[in-house]
């Protein structure tokens, strides 16, 4: 069997590639690229975590918006929402709880830590910072290294890697947003707000800038303005995924708890 993602062999019985962190699924299913939770059919956000499938699954809308892959849509949700699921996390789970915001997912925590799991994380870091040791531009495993730092809550390393690339590419408009989300878990929520109005003063419709800018209003209680930028999504991409994901997180910000 081979990973999804970067076609890597992956062992019977892997839940995660030891390459790149990609869940495993079995094959016809969906899980939430957050939290890793299997999703129900036709689910547009996970039940276990609230993420959008729509953004997360990264597909362009039919009517509008980029042509190309963004680089958010397979990693931003790791970034916004601390999580603690997946071997990742076995990196810290001697040493010090993970950094960032509080409000972490109890239902994604792990079981004891795994050697093997452990011995698998251990190398692939070693594997990527050799990389960057051969080639200090190599801005593959400059961003591995912050979304697993990312994932694992070390938000202060992550951090370090998204500036360093940002030091290589200073215009990398999803590398700004990624950064901006790790200040957010770092409790700097102004600074990540600044920077991704960065984006916006360049691209006033950037999907992901917008839709992540509301979901940092809402996670501070500025329920109006997420409503704003949401909105701006649903004006610009009418008919489109991301419109209807928006439109569902207007309703799930100021609906709460209705169905």
């Amino acid at each position: 069997m081979k990973c999804s993602n970067c076609s890597a062999e992956l062992p019977r019985g892997a839940k995660f590639c030891s390459e790149c962190g990609q869940k495993v699924t079995k094959a016809g299913g969906r899980s939430c690229t957050n939290c890793g939770s299997s999703l129900k059919p036709g689910a547009s956000f996970c039940h276990n975590c609230g993420t959008p499938v729509g953004a997360g699954a990264g597909r362009a809308p039919a009517a509008a918006g980029p042509a190309r892959q963004s680089w958010l849509a397979s990693y931003g949700a790791f970034l916004f929402i601390p999580i603690f699921a997946g071997i990742i996390v076995l990196l810290f789970w001697a040493n010090k709880e993970p950094e960032g915001l509080s409000a972490s997912n109890p239902a994604a925590a792990p079981g004891a830590p795994n050697p093997a799991a452990m011995q698998q994380v251990h190398q692939t870091l070693d594997r990527l910072q050799k990389n960057l040791e051969a080639n200090p531009k190599d801005l593959v495993s400059i961003d591995s290294l912050a979304v697993m730092y990312a994932i694992a809550g070390s938000y202060d390393k992550a951090r370090q890697y998204y500036e360093r690339h940002l030091e290589i590419e200073p215009e990398n408009r999803d590398i700004k947003i990624a950064l901006a989300l790790t200040y957010h878990n770092l409790n700097q929520s102004a600074r990540a707000i600044d920077l991704i109005k960065t984006v916006l003063d360049k691209e006033p419709t950037y999907f992901f800038a917008l839709f992540y800018l509301g979901e940092i209003h809402a996670s501070l209680g500025h329920k109006k303005l997420a409503e704003q930028y949401w909105q701006k999504i649903v004006d610009t991409y009418p008919g489109t995924e991301w419109a209807k994901t928006a439109q569902q997180r207007i309703h799930d910000v100021l609906h709460p708890g209705e169905n």
